[in-house]
């Protein structure tokens, strides 16, 4: 499932603010480390210069046998864990690492050790020749020499908690201001983007349905004033698009009627040609056609096929033009040459129509071809049987059985209505379905009533 706009977005800022407040925390983190350092750096330093201040004191004084005393107590002040005052001309002097950083280079040395808390500082004690604090009366060195280091080892526990209690404190601070912005971003996003793109979706709809415009008055930004005038003018040319495919569609579809109209009466002209020049009954073609539709509509065929059998119906003997007037038009019966002759009318009018495109020219082809066939197998041109004879050929050879019997011809008078119920008795799953010799028996008064109007 797609996120809104606003999901997407709060998601977004919070990522932006995840990776600020890092990287605010690391470089504040990195700077107050750094000041952290210079402080305790520059306590030890002022511890150093008030220890060098005391023991030149103790020594004018002559009193240099109570400086442990004094070592002491500036320990306790300071939270200074160790003092180690070193003599750097001491024969038997062997000077460690840091110690000989100091010698060198005269400055300060500081060690860290974060884990246990502790600053280890180590301070050049450099003979001076200048105010009180001289010291060449009682050194042999001259102005500027390394007499001595001072090493101590400072406690920062208490500082480093104190610290951490600050970063902790200005963290949740940050997190609070970070909480109140992406907030109030939500509810800007909400107010300004969330509700009024549905908004102006909703009222799109609305306007579309009421062929009206969007009232953009309601909008607060630009951006959607110019969105809610582009709905209201794609709006307008959908709904004018609409129109006129409308109007080519009932034009389409008057042109689909008189097609449909000229195909229709084309094939019953056809029929009629053939009807005309066999001499049969008049009104033939039309009676077949409403028959056959009669008795698809009985037999549960769609309307599409209802329809369909009824415009391709009236072309079911349209290859008896290929027939000659001896034959055709002989009053009484036939040889079994002449009959033969008469059977190819089946084929005949097939290869007229089969080799169209168009659904009810193949279908007057398929009826031309099997509507004397018989549901026993004995008929004519293929002996197809039962189920393998299409419906619409099955119908069709009813139907003109039918119509043949109920009316005058020249080679005979219309049967009566009992005789002709006899016959479909007779011919029931023989020459005809059952199904269908039952439908024409149930309906016989109508289908006799339709023969009789049209005849």
């Amino acid at each position: 499932m797609k996120k809104t706009i606003k999901t997407i977005t709060i998601i977004r800022l919070i990522q932006i603010f995840a990776l600020a407040i890092l990287v605010v925390i690391i470089t504040i983190g990195l700077g107050y480390r750094a000041f952290f350092q210079s402080v305790m750096e520059k306590e030890a330093f002022t511890v150093s210069s008030a220890i060098k201040a005391g023991l030149t004191s103790h020594m004018k004084a002559g009193i240099m046998d109570r400086r442990d005393y004094f070592l002491d107590e500036i320990k306790e002040l300071e939270d200074i864990k160790n003092i180690q005052i070193i003599h750097t001309n001491n024969r038997d002097f062997k000077p460690a690492k840091n110690i000989l950083e100091v010698l060198k280079t005269k400055k300060e040395f500081f060690e860290w050790d974060d884990i246990n808390g502790e600053l280890k500082a180590t301070m050049p004690y450099i003979a001076n020749s200048k105010g009180t604090l001289n010291c060449l009366s009682c050194h042999d060195a001259q102005d500027g020499d390394v007499i001595g280091v001072i090493e101590m080892t400072i406690d920062i526990n208490a500082s480093q908690e104190l610290v951490m209690s600050y970063g902790y404190i200005f963290i949740a601070i940050l997190c609070l201001l970070s909480f109140i912005i992406l907030a109030n971003l939500s509810g800007l996003i909400n107010r300004y983007i969330s509700k009024p793109l549905s908004k102006v979706i909703d009222h799109g709809q609305k306007a579309y349905g009421s062929y009206g415009d969007i009232n953009n008055v309601e909008y607060e930004s630009k951006e959607l004033e110019i969105i809610s005038n582009n709905i209201s003018s794609f709006s307008k040319d959908i709904l004018l698009k609409n129109k006129e495919i409308s109007q080519h569609n009932l034009t389409l579809q008057d042109l689909n009627e008189e097609i449909e109209n000229t195909l229709k009466d084309t094939m019953m002209a056809m029929g009629e040609i053939e009807e005309i020049r066999s001499e049969e009954t008049r009104h033939h073609t039309e009676r077949v056609s409403k028959l056959s539709a009669l008795f698809a509509a009985a037999y549960g065929l769609s309307e599409d096929d209802i329809k369909l059998i009824a415009l391709a119906s009236p072309m079911h003997d349209i290859g008896k033009i290929a027939i000659g007037d001896d034959i055709l038009k002989k009053p009484g019966k036939l040889t079994t040459d002449e009959y033969n002759i008469m059977k190819t009318h089946a084929k005949l009018g097939y290869n007229v129509l089969k080799h169209s495109k168009r659904k009810a020219l193949r279908a007057a082809a398929e009826i031309a071809y099997t509507h004397h066939e018989k549901w026993d197998g004995t008929g004519y041109p293929r002996k197809l049987k039962g189920f393998d004879i299409p419906i619409f050929g099955r119908i069709v050879a009813i139907v003109d059985v039918l119509d043949a019997l109920l009316c005058k011809r020249v080679y005979k008078e219309a049967w009566s209505h009992d005789r002709v119920k006899a016959l479909l008795k007779e011919e029931r799953g023989k020459h005809f379905e059952e199904k269908l010799v039952d439908i024409a028996l149930e309906q016989f008064d109508t289908y006799a009533g339709l023969v009789k109007k049209l005849s």
